[in-house]
């Protein structure tokens, strides 16, 4: 038996594992309220948590009406011409509307950071609280 067939195992499962990441994202649902998570340059920026709830797809929150804890993890320094920073911190919004549609957005400088809120018309509405970098 050659190598090759042995070796196409776990690169296929490496491709599998990749693009369930890299797909589309789902259909919002219209009774909930659906969070995207922007992407600031050499960094990512992860969904964790709802209400101390683990999250199943770390590129966006969907949340029932109502208020709410977010949590989630910005990971900076990517390009490699900045510091790797670990940052984990919260944002919380008591209104958040069914069918309604935020963007977070993620800032970083040094070694602080901070997401806001921002609803479809542009508005911030929410701020997030010091997030801890390491």
């Amino acid at each position: 038996m050659t190598l090759k067939p042995l070796l196409l195992i776990p690169t296929l499962s490496l491709v599998c594992l990749l693009s369930a990441c890299a797909g589309p994202m789902p259909k919002a649902d219209p009774s909930e309220a659906w969070i995207g998570m922007d992407q600031p340059a050499s960094a990512d920026l992860l969904a964790e948590r709802i209400d101390g709830k683990e999250v199943h797809d770390a590129r966006y929150f969907e949340v029932k009406p109502g208020a709410h804890r977010l949590d989630m993890t910005l990971l900076s320094g990517a390009d490699g011409n900045s510091t790797d920073l670990n940052c984990m911190g919260r944002l919380d919004y008591s209104e958040f509307k069914a069918g309604e549609h935020y963007q977070i957005n993620a800032s970083s400088e040094g070694l602080k950071a901070a997401v806001s809120l921002v609803d479809s018309h542009g508005n911030q509405v929410a701020q997030s609280h010091s997030f801890k970098c390491s």
